[in-house]
């Protein structure tokens, strides 16, 4: 059979949703198209999201009237987070299924950076949903890109394993995030009859323990507003590389990629503004801030992202707020943003990249450590104040290297 699946946390299912779905089942001519609930988003506060019982409900309803589009609970079943994952299982379980998988347009700038890629494209066929109020020339350089690097054909009579079908529609860009966040009333029209009665009789997003956090796609369209163009660039690069080395030490990649997105979100702030900021919100300001106020981008980045960006994860803010100075026995997440500041490929003057890059995906700790010594090295040549913390962390890593 040739199955079209559409993942997502479906918080709640709306009319693009289906509007998705109709279009990749009549356009590619499949003989099934299933929403598929996601188990655990990895990238989301599952504490924030609405329970399965209802999301699956919603769906149901969304679908019972429709011809050859369902519901499909494998992810949920099995308890599978990651797509690779999930489309790894599925072809494992029904080997003849001819899968196709389906995204938004707005999902295919962040594509690459997903787990295991690779995996996806080999498993299945990547459909991705052109909406026309997409900036055509920033999208169609993406999907080049993508089908330069995987190898992919477009060609829709192709039986060639990598491929990619993009479809043009008039489907609306709403998000389930805007639905969430405005009043039930105001959204009527952008929800299946039924959902929006289920949504009314349970009351659901009625109140301010909703997920509010901003898609990975929305904080990068507004990085890429407020930042410069370079450090715009050096956010991508350091998100990016963060990704690569949580997959090597087996850390969530979805973590640390928005932490590494995240990381310079206060970098365009004045120093005033730095210092401003901390004051009016109780955040402190050691001594070496006071002289140092640009090293404080790394507490107001913390402190936006989960006030601008709604972002709840601690160890995501943790690991913002401490990839200027560093710490004593950071986290693994802290290390990786850290230590992927230093690295990523858009830096050229650091000195020892090249070998610190190719002991990046080996030995976390050893690669923290030359980091923190080198920039210690580069204070002192410059006579420049040097953090506690920075001293502190240097003097952890050095024992520790040494202990192995």
């Amino acid at each position: 059979m040739k199955i079209g699946l559409l993942g997502g946390t479906f918080d709640p299912v709306h009319n693009t949703h289906i509007d998705m779905a109709k279009e990749v089942l009549k356009g590619l001519k499949l003989d099934k198209v299933y929403l598929m609930p996601s188990f655990c988003p990895p990238h989301k506060n599952s504490a924030k999201i609405t329970s399965e019982c209802h999301r699956i409900h919603m769906i149901k309803l969304a679908v019972e009237e429709l011809d050859n589009i369902e519901y499909c609970d494998f992810e949920i079943k099995n308890k599978l987070s990651y797509t690779a994952d999930t489309l790894t299982a599925w072809k494992e379980q029904y080997p003849e299924d001819e899968l196709y998988f389906i995204i938004g347009g707005d999902s295919v700038s962040s594509f690459d950076n997903w787990y295991h890629p690779e995996i996806i494209l080999e498993k299945a066929t990547l459909v991705v949903i052109r909406r026309n109020d997409l900036t055509l020339d920033s999208f169609e350089k993406t999907v080049k890109n993508l089908t330069i690097k995987y190898h992919l054909n477009t060609e829709e009579t192709s039986d060639y394993q990598r491929r990619l079908v993009v479809l043009d529609t008039n489907v609306s860009g709403i998000s389930s995030s805007f639905i969430r966040n405005h009043p039930l009333n105001e959204c009527k029209d952008l929800l299946p009859v039924a959902v929006y009665e289920y949504i009314h009789r349970y009351k659901l997003y009625m109140n301010e323990d909703v997920n509010m956090a901003w898609s990975v796609a929305e904080i990068k369209n507004d990085l890429q507003r407020v930042l410069k163009e370079t450090r715009y660039v050096h956010t991508l690069g350091v998100a990016r590389t963060a990704k690569d080395m949580a997959e090597a030490f087996d850390i969530n990649p979805n973590q640390a990629y928005l932490a590494g997105l995240l990381h310079d979100c206060a970098k365009h702030f004045s120093n005033e503004q730095l210092i401003e900021t901390c004051v009016k919100n109780n955040i402190m300001i050691s001594k070496y801030e006071k002289n140092a106020p640009y090293l404080l981008h790394g507490k107001v980045g913390a402190y936006i992202a989960g006030k601008k960006y709604y972002i709840e994860d601690r160890q995501v803010l943790n690991a913002v707020k401490w990839h200027t100075t560093g710490r004593p026995d950071m986290t693994k997440l802290e290390q990786i943003i850290f230590c992927a500041d230093y690295i990523e490929p858009s830096r050229s003057v650091q000195p020892n990249l090249s070998y610190l890059r190719q002991i990046a995906m080996k030995d976390l700790d050893l690669l923290t450590y030359h980091i923190l010594k080198d920039t210690l090295n580069y204070l002192q040549n410059k006579n420049q104040l040097i953090d506690s913390f920075t001293k502190e962390a240097y003097e952890f890593y050095k024992e520790k290297i040494g202990e192995k």
